[in-house]
């Protein structure tokens, strides 16, 4: 058996696992896009690093904790890899469809600079330079913030196609 061909077994073999999560009687979800934004970039990703499991599960299928406990350790370590399959899944797209190299007269700008604060340049964005409209981004879902930053993502594209025609 080739390397390639085992790794692909061993990766459809993750997927049947995780897809057995389900066993105890709790719904499972499809993907966690329907999820708040915030949820998604930040409080989720912070629970995981602080190995703080419970919480993540219980934020991820809408339980209280102690719901979360009474799923067998088996079953909540195939929620673990579900969920780290989600977020390969986004950031896959997410580097797909959004991110664009920025142009060198922006980079010459200091454009850059705003790479420290994160996801709160995305939620600005989002909410069109209002901080008073942060918190109401932020519970937005998801899959609605990544439609909208595609949209700006193309619209982008498609501007800086037009000046450079009108160069010609």
């Amino acid at each position: 058996m080739l390397l390639v061909d085992w790794i692909s077994q061993a990766e459809q073999s993750k997927l049947d696992f995780m897809r057995r999560y389900d066993k105890q009687g709790w719904s499972p979800i499809e993907d966690i896009t329907h999820l708040p934004f915030i949820a998604i970039k930040r409080d989720i990703p912070n629970f995981i690093k602080e190995m703080q499991f419970e919480k993540a599960f219980s934020l991820t299928l809408s339980k209280p904790e102690g719901e979360i406990m009474k799923i067998s350790p088996l079953d909540r370590f195939r929620l673990l890899l579900w969920l780290e399959h989600q977020y390969q899944k986004i950031n896959k797209m997410e580097s797909t469809y959004l991110v664009s190299p920025p142009d060198m007269k922006l980079i010459a700008a200091g454009i850059r600079d705003l790479d420290p604060l994160g996801i709160t340049n995305v939620i600005d964005m989002l909410a069109g330079g209002d901080v008073t409209k942060w918190a109401e981004v932020e519970q937005l879902p998801y899959s609605v913030c990544f439609e909208k930053q595609l949209k700006n993502t193309i619209e982008k594209r498609i501007e800086k196609k037009l000046i450079e025609q009108q160069k010609k």
